[in-house]
């Protein structure tokens, strides 16, 4: 068997085309700094999906230890401790109801020293809603409770809007003291029945507070003449009238005022307002001086 000899073109292919070498250092170098571009391209952006699926877990984390502590269950107690040393009892009068002025002993453990000279004040803020009224104004605290060494008896009267759970907080100059949580039965919606004071007929709590009573139709705006007793009690701040209404939990307000006027009726104090109600139904009426809860007043708003 003898070989084939190639013809001329065969060999001719075994030739490069290029002049050159096609793939010169430089080209090299070239496609090497583009393949280290890219790497680190797909680098930087596998970093940057890391790091976000690992916040995302952190907030995602987060918002659940979040959710399970406001969704603990919150008890009642009538007593706040501090690294295990008592500082304050609260004692209601029995079967505390939301909707009248109510008595209250707080028991302060600590020596008077603590107290002396200070400012007190307390809040009562409605724990499913975070609704604030004013529980007992700022006072000046001079000498202790009568017959006692310290504070082991101070003694306060207020109303509640609402029934629940609500958080007393207590507050000496301003800055945070104790607090204690306590279970408030719901008021009852019987409507006020009207009283006689001078020649007029007023709707609410005689020798306490009342006002004229036009009626009150929905959506309807009228004037309404508010009557007060001072009852040993400051009457001084900014009036104001909000409303809640049976079945519901959310108050609105439905008059904001200046201070109270002089004497009317034989009322100590009073002031006129504009009043007007959304929807027909059983409303109860809540009139304020000062932030603080006077008392309460059930009325029937008509279509």
């Amino acid at each position: 068997m003898t070989n084939k000899v190639k013809p001329q073109w065969a060999e001719l292919l075994k030739d490069s085309p290029f002049d050159q070498p096609h793939f010169s250092e430089t080209i090299k170098s070239k496609i090497r700094q583009k393949t280290k571009i890219k790497n680190k391209g797909k680098l930087r952006i596998a970093i940057i999906l890391l790091a976000a699926a690992a916040l995302s877990s952190i907030f995602l984390y987060l918002f659940i230890v979040d959710n399970e502590k406001m969704t603990e269950p919150i008890d009642e107690r009538n007593a706040y401790y501090d690294r295990g040393e008592l500082l304050l009892q609260v004692f209601p009068e029995p079967d505390l109801q939301a909707g009248s002025p109510t008595g209250y002993v707080f028991n302060f453990s600590e020596p008077f020293t603590i107290y002396q000279g200070k400012e007190l004040f307390i809040r009562a803020i409605h724990i499913n809603t975070g609704q604030q009224v004013v529980a007992v104004p700022t006072v000046k605290i001079t000498e202790p409770s009568s017959g006692y060494k310290s504070l082991e008896r101070f003694t306060a009267n207020f109303a509640l809007p609402l029934g629940g759970l609500w958080r007393f907080e207590v507050e000496l100059d301003g800055h945070y003291y104790g607090d204690v949580i306590l279970s408030v039965k719901d008021p009852l919606w019987e409507l006020s029945s009207e009283f006689k004071s001078a020649s007029y007929m007023l709707r609410g709590k005689d020798q306490n507070v009342g006002f004229i009573d036009p009626g009150f139709i929905a959506g309807k705006i009228n004037k309404y003449m508010w009557h007060l007793w001072d009852n040993n009690r400051d009457l001084n701040g900014e009036f104001t009238v909000k409303a809640v209404k049976k079945g519901d939990d959310h108050m609105i307000e439905v008059f904001s005022g200046s201070n109270l006027g002089g004497s009317l009726n034989d009322a100590d104090r009073s002031i006129p307002s504009s009043m007007s109600l959304p929807i027909a139904g059983v409303w109860r009426l809540l009139p304020m001086v000062g932030g603080r809860l006077v008392d309460s007043i059930v009325i029937e708003v008509n279509e």
